[in-house]
């Protein structure tokens, strides 16, 4: 999946990240790609809720466990 700053994902089934599960259907806009040597990761900020809330994920949990609902403007 070509993940990209700016789109919106949506979770397709439920997710552990930090000891925090992340229910199926939350939706989080893609606000950074971090450049890692092993693997890149996230950072999502998580929407819906009254408190923005950002969480850092593994490029592959996104992969995996996303769908890309709108592409990024």
């Amino acid at each position: 999946m070509d993940i990209k700053v700016g789109q919106v994902l949506e979770f397709v089934e439920p997710v552990t990240v930090d000891g925090r599960v992340i229910k199926r259907g939350t939706r989080a806009r893609v606000g950074h790609i971090l450049g890692e040597v092993m693997e890149s990761k996230l950072t999502l900020v998580l929407l819906g809720s009254e408190q923005p809330e950002t969480i850092v994920v593994e490029h592959h949990v996104a992969g995996i466990h996303c769908r890309i609902v709108s592409e990024s403007k």
